[in-house]
């Protein structure tokens, strides 16, 4: 059953959970923070997740520290993907919410050794108005 984007906790993959760790370990950063990036890297992709790819024995997190006071901006970040995908943005969202932290975790883990590589994560374009803007 979906639980739409009226949640409390969320249920992260096991392996995911295992690669938070690591990334904080490098980074410094945590684990909450290190999800909302996830989970805008993961937006950012052009192909929609897959949450059966995903487990829910993992780390349980709640809703109020993984987003802070910025929910309803991931909220609404992730209602806009499904709408932009034709789904539900209420029945789908919960399972596609933590499919995209899963899989964006997943895919920032192999390119962060440490605090910097960060903003390697940033897409170019954003990165040169960023550099622009500052001279």
């Amino acid at each position: 059953m979906s639980k739409g984007s009226d949640f409390n906790r969320v249920q992260l993959d096991k392996g995911v959970t295992h690669l938070l760790r690591n990334m904080k370990a490098r980074t410094g950063l945590s684990r909450n923070y290190l999800c909302r990036i996830g989970l805008c890297y993961s937006l950012g992709e052009p192909v929609p997740p897959s949450p059966e790819e995903y487990d829910s024995n993992g780390q349980e997190l709640d809703r109020y520290l993984l987003l802070g006071e910025d929910a309803p901006l991931y909220i609404a970040l992730t209602q806009e993907r499904l709408i932009e995908e034709n789904r539900d943005p209420e029945a789908e969202f919960y399972d596609q919410f933590v499919a995209h932290i899963n899989r964006g975790v997943e895919q920032m883990s192999g390119r962060i050794s440490n605090l910097t590589d960060i903003q390697d994560l940033i897409p170019a374009d954003m990165n040169a108005a960023e550099t622009t803007e500052d001279t």
